[in-house]
C-alpha cells in the first residue's frame, strides 16, 4: 500500500511542512469532538433503523444517483447525504498548463495527491488509474465502488488511456474515501499535509426549508478543519436543486425563485462551492457562458456569494465502474466541482515548482476567484455563477508573473495586526484594468443554525476590509451583492464588504499611482489574521517605502547580458533556491546555491527570467544569455 504513494505522492518532507503549520492542539481538541458526535451519530441512526425496519437506508435515484441516510437528529429530523448529478479542460483553460499547451509548460499534476470523498469509493482498477501496473487511487476505507465516485475520480485525474476522457489533472492520484465519517478523514488527512479535496454531495435535512442558505454544523465544523490547517481547500458542489419537483426544494423554488438553494458544507466560508455551466469552446465574453438548468444558487443566509466559481458540468464525459474501460456521460455539479479540484492541483503544482512552496488555501481560492471570467447579466460577483468561469491560464499567468519587475503581479500571504492598517502603494500605466483582491481563511463562526428560517446572523468572524485610493483622492471599494433581500439585483462597490472573506477591487481604467489600504472592524479574534493579497493587470510597479532597499543592500545579478555565469550581489553567501524560466514562464533550471551564482551555461542564446528566494527575501530579474 506504501508504493503507489511513493511513486505518485507529494514528497514526505513537503507534506511535512505543511503539517507543521497546522494548528496541533486544536486539531487534537477537534478530533475528540467529531468522534464523540460520530458516535452518537451511529447509536442514533442504529436505533432509529432497528424501529423502522421498512426504512432503506441507501436508496438510489436517477441513473446514478445515491441518497444515504446519515443521522436523526433529537426532534426527529432525518439528515441524508445525496450526491449532486445533473471538454471540462477546456472550459477551464486548463489546456494552457500542459506539455505542448500555450504557457509552455509541462504541469500536469505529476506528483501531486488529491482527496476525493463520495457515496463510496472510485474503481482503483480502471485502466484509467493504473500506472505500471500499480493504481495511482488509493482506497483509503474499504468502501465498495461506486459509478459516481468513480466519474467524479476521472474528471480529476484520469490519465487519458482512452483520450476523450483526460482528467483535469491528469498526472495526478488520489485518496477515495466514502463519505461516512467523512469531516474526521477530512481532518486526518489536512493535518498530514493535504491541500485540496472533492466533495460532490451534500448532507442536511431534506424535509425542512431551514437549512436552504444554513451555517449549520457542517457549515462550521469544515471552517474549523480549514482554519486549523490553513493549507488545506475543500472544493464542493453547489447542488442540483433549482430544478427540484418536489418539497422542500420546490415550496424554496416558488419561495424565492431559484435564489438561497444551496445547503449544508457548501455554505462554510473556507470551501470553494461550484456552480454547473454548459461547455465553453471559447470563451469570448459573459454571453459565452451559459447556465445549466439545475445548479443551486445562493447566498448563504448572511449574504456571503455562494456559489463562488462556475465549471462545466453539464454532459461530461469521463470513467464508469462497470469495467476497466468503461466511460460515460453524466451531469451536475457533481461533475463541475471535481474539474475545480483539479484546477488547484495544477496551480498548486506550478506555484511550487516556481518558488519552492505550496500555497495557503486563502491563496489558492483567492487567485482562482481574482482571475475568473466575467460571467452573468452584471459585472462583478453574483449568485449564480459567483464570480465567473474559471480560468487556470490567467490564473497561471499571475504565479508566473509574481515579483516580475514589469508587467508584473503580487501575491503576498500576510498578517494584519489587531487595531493596525497594512498599506501597499503601486503604480499603473492604465494599459489593462487593475484587479486588487484579498483572501483570508476566517475562524469558525461561535454558534450554528438548527432550525431558524433566513436568520439575521452574519458569520464573519474577522472582518478585513480593502479600499484603494487613487493619487487624486478617488476611493474604490470591492464588490458586494444584496443578500436575501434583493439577490437578483446587481453587485455594488461604493461601499465596505461586511460578509465575504474573499474581496476584489477592480479599476478599469487605472493611471498613476494608487495606495491600497488593509483594515479590519472590531476586534480581531486571536489577536491577528493572515491574509493574501494578489494584484494584476498591465504593467504596475510597487512604490511601498517598505519596498526600497539602500542600493549598497540591494539583490542584484552580474554580468548582465551574461556568458557562462550569473552572479548575486549582496547575497552573502546565503543558500537561495534560483529558478530560470524562459519568457513564457518554462521551467528551465531549479537550484539551490550556496556560493553566490549559478551556472548558465547550457542555456541558448536569449532572454530569460531569474526567481530568486532565500531566507530575507524573494526577487526577480531579467537577464540575457549571451
Amino acid at each position: 500500500m506504501l508504493l503507489p504513494a511513493l511513486c505518485f505522492s507529494q514528497t514526505t518532507e513537503e507534506r511535512k511542512k505543511i503539517a507543521s503549520q497546522s494548528d496541533k492542539v486544536g486539531n487534537t481538541i477537534l478530533l475528540t469532538e467529531l468522534r464523540k458526535q460520530e458516535n452518537e451519530r451511529k447509536i442514533r441512526l442504529e436505533n432509529y433503523l432497528k424501529s423502522n425496519p421498512e426504512i432503506s437506508k441507501v436508496k438510489k435515484f436517477d441513473e446514478i444517483g445515491t441518497k444515504e441516510l446519515m443521522d436523526v437528529l433529537p426532534n426527529g429530523e432525518l439528515i441524508f447525504a445525496k450526491t449532486d448529478n445533473a471538454g471540462a479542460a477546456i472550459t477551464a483553460r486548463a489546456t494552457s498548463l500542459y506539455n505542448g499547451g500555450s504557457l509552455g509548460l509541462n504541469i500536469q499534476g505529476q506528483g501531486m495527491i488529491g482527496g476525493i470523498w463520495d457515496g463510496g469509493s472510485v474503481r482503483s482498477t480502471h485502466q484509467e488509474f493504473m500506472v505500471g501496473g500499480i493504481s495511482k487511487v488509493l482506497l483509503m476505507d474499504g468502501a465498495s465502488m461506486a459509478n459516481h465516485a468513480t466519474h467524479v475520480g476521472g474528471t480529476i485525474a484520469a490519465q487519458g488511456v482512452n483520450s476523450l476522457v483526460k482528467g483535469l489533472a491528469f498526472n495526478a492520484s488520489l485518496n477515495s474515501y466514502d463519505w461516512t465519517n467523512d469531516l474526521a478523514e477530512m481532518l486526518s488527512e489536512a493535518s498530514g499535509g493535504l491541500l485540496v479535496s472533492n466533495h460532490s454531495y451534500g448532507i442536511g435535512s431534506l424535509s425542512s426549508l431551514w437549512f436552504y442558505g444554513a451555517y449549520d454544523s457542517r457549515a462550521r465544523q469544515m471552517d474549523q478543519i480549514c482554519f486549523n490547517n490553513p493549507f488545506y481547500l475543500p472544493v464542493v458542489s453547489a447542488g442540483n436543486d433549482r430544478n427540484a419537483n418536489e418539497a422542500p426544494g420546490s415550496t424554496q423554488i416558488a419561495n424565492k425563485g431559484g435564489y438561497d438553494m444551496i445547503f449544508g458544507h457548501g455554505n462554510a466560508k473556507n470551501v470553494i462551492t461550484v456552480a454547473a455551466v454548459q461547455n465553453v469552446a471559447s470563451y469570448t465574453g459573459p454571453a459565452s457562458v451559459i447556465m445549466s438548468t439545475f445548479s443551486s444558487y445562493g447566498p448563504s443566509d448572511d449574504g456571503r456569494i455562494k456559489p463562488e466559481i462556475s465549471m462545466k458540468g453539464v454532459n461530461v464525459r469521463s470513467t464508469l465502474y462497470d469495467s476497466d474501460t468503461s466511460v460515460g456521460f453524466m451531469s451536475g455539479t457533481s461533475m463541475a466541482s471535481p474539474g475545480v479540484t483539479g484546477v488547484v492541483l495544477l496551480l498548486q503544482q506550478y506555484y511550487n515548482q516556481l518558488y519552492s512552496n505550496y500555497m495557503k488555501a486563502a491563496t489558492a481560492k483567492g487567485l482562482i476567484l481574482h482571475t475568473a471570467d466575467e460571467a452573468g447579466f452584471y459585472d462583478g460577483p453574483d449568485y449564480e455563477f459567483g464570480w465567473g468561469l474559471i480560468n487556470a491560464e490567467n490564473a497561471a499567468k499571475v504565479i508566473r508573473d509574481k515579483n516580475l519587475i514589469s508587467n508584473r503581479s503580487i501575491i503576498e500571504e500576510n498578517t494584519l495586526n489587531n487595531g493596525s492598517t497594512f498599506t501597499k502603494n503601486i503604480l499603473s500605466n492604465g494599459l489593462e484594468p487593475l484587479k486588487i483582491s484579498i483572501s483570508w481563511t476566517d475562524p469558525q463562526y461561535p454558534g450554528q443554525n438548527s432550525g431558524t428560517v433566513d436568520p439575521t446572523t452574519k458569520y464573519l468572524v474577522n472582518d478585513l476590509d480593502i479600499k484603494v485610493t487613487s493619487a487624486s483622492g478617488a476611493v474604490y471599494y470591492p464588490w458586494k451583492l444584496q443578500g436575501m433581500g434583493a439577490p437578483y439585483d446587481p453587485p455594488t462597490n461604493n461601499s465596505t464588504n461586511d460578509v465575504d472573506n474573499f474581496e476584489r477591487v477592480d479599476i478599469p481604467l487605472p493611471a498613476g499611482s494608487y495606495t491600497i489600504s488593509v483594515t479590519h472592524k472590531g476586534t480581531l479574534t486571536n489577536g491577528t489574521q493572515n491574509f493574501t493579497l494578489i494584484a494584476s493587470g498591465g504593467n504596475f510597479s510597487t512604490l511601498s517605502t517598505a519596498d526600497q532597499i539602500a542600493k549598497s543592500d540591494k539583490l542584484d545579478i552580474y554580468p548582465n547580458p551574461a556568458g557562462d555565469w550569473v552572479y548575486f550581489k549582496n547575497n552573502n553567501d546565503l543558500e537561495a533556491s534560483v529558478v530560470i524560466l524562459d519568457m513564457s514562464g518554462k521551467l528551465l533550471k531549479k537550484e539551490t546555491i550556496k556560493n553566490g551564482k549559478i551556472s548558465v551555461k547550457e542555456l541558448v542564446k536569449g532572454n530569460y527570467m531569474l526567481l530568486y528566494s532565500d531566507k530575507n527575501k524573494e526577487q526577480s530579474f531579467k537577464f540575457i544569455k549571451l
